[in-house]
Formats: C-alpha cells, structure tokens, sequence
C-alpha cells in the first residue's frame, strides 16, 4: 500500500478514539482496508456499500485476516439507522471505489443528510470521521457542502476537527473530525 498521510492520520485519530467495547460504522466500505481496520480496533463493525464489487473484495479481506466481527451491509450509508441505531463512530472515506466504476461515487446531498442524522443520534464522545477527496467533480461539491453544514452545527455540542496537507498542488484528501462533545439535552 503506497504511503498515504492522511490515512495513517485518520488511522492515529481513530485509535485514539475507538476502544475494544465500541461499535463502529464503515458507512464507504470500498475495499474493505478500513473495514479491517475498524474490526481490529472495536468489538463490532458494521459495513456498509452499495456495489458487489466491494462486498466480495471486502469478504475476501476479512477471511484472509480472519476477522468475524464484521457485518457487510449490501445499502447505501443513507440507510445506516435503518440497519443500526447505536454506535459510537461513523467512518467515511468519500469518492468512488478504488479500482471500480468511477462513475459511481459518493453524492453531496446523500452524505449531508447522512451526517445530518447521524449526528443527533451520537451519544457524547461519539466521532464522525471523514475523508474528503477533491481531485473529483462530486468530491469538490460534497467538500462545499460538507463546509457549510459543519460550520453552522452548534459548536458547544461539536467540535470538528480539520486536517489537510494546504501545501500540496494535487488536490490531496482532508478528513474532518467531529466529536460530540455534550448531548443535546445538557
């Protein structure tokens, strides 16, 4: 696997914040790399994807590092509270589908009305993780929309966290990093 920054930095924050008794949310499984990640670090992992191609890669992966505490979730992430209501952390790598159809891509108003319910339903201490990639046209709006949205959610019940690489000229991912920091109700 070639040196990627920003995912070894998403690695470091999530096992910062993941504990072995935490159910976790691969809401992109995609290849399955941080589907096994995840599993590794948390009690159960719930993944979620909506092409063939990334459950049968997936599946491949998780038997290959016999893991088993993993359910892969064949629906888009519009539909993770349909699946599963408690969890304490939601991971999205964005884009498409390395080596798949890059036609097929995560969509700017289904990841924000994904997020926008998520978020509520987070007990605090729960995370929201996302790796936001822009060198695509939806990644761009996505990144747009995903700005607007974070910078008007209550910042004494959020704090996000943004993490980037400003001085590289190939449009390189960013995460942001959303951590409820009190319930609704305090």
């Amino acid at each position: 696997m070639k040196n990627n920054l920003i995912i070894e930095t998403a690695h470091l924050l999530l096992n910062k914040y993941i504990t072995s008794s935490d159910i976790i949310v691969d809401a992109t499984m995609g290849n399955g790399n941080d589907t096994v990640f995840l599993a590794k670090q948390a009690q159960y992992v719930y993944a979620f994807d909506i092409q063939d191609q990334a459950l049968l890669q997936t599946q491949k992966l998780l038997e290959k590092n016999d893991i088993k505490n993993v359910k892969l979730i064949k629906d888009s992430h519009e539909n993770i509270l349909n699946h599963i209501n408690h969890f304490r952390g939601v991971v999205f790598n964005l884009g498409y589908l390395p080596n798949g159809d890059k036609n097929i891509t995560t969509k700017k108003d289904i990841t924000l009305r994904t997020i926008q319910n998520i978020l509520p339903v987070l007990n605090k201490d729960g995370f929201v993780l996302i790796v936001v990639y822009t060198g695509h046209e939806q990644g761009t709006e996505e990144s747009l929309v995903l700005a607007d949205f974070l910078q008007s959610i209550d910042q004494n019940t959020y704090k996000v966290l943004r993490t980037d690489l400003p001085f590289q000229d190939n449009k390189p991912p960013f995460i942001y990093f959303i951590l409820k920091v009190k319930d609704e109700s305090d």
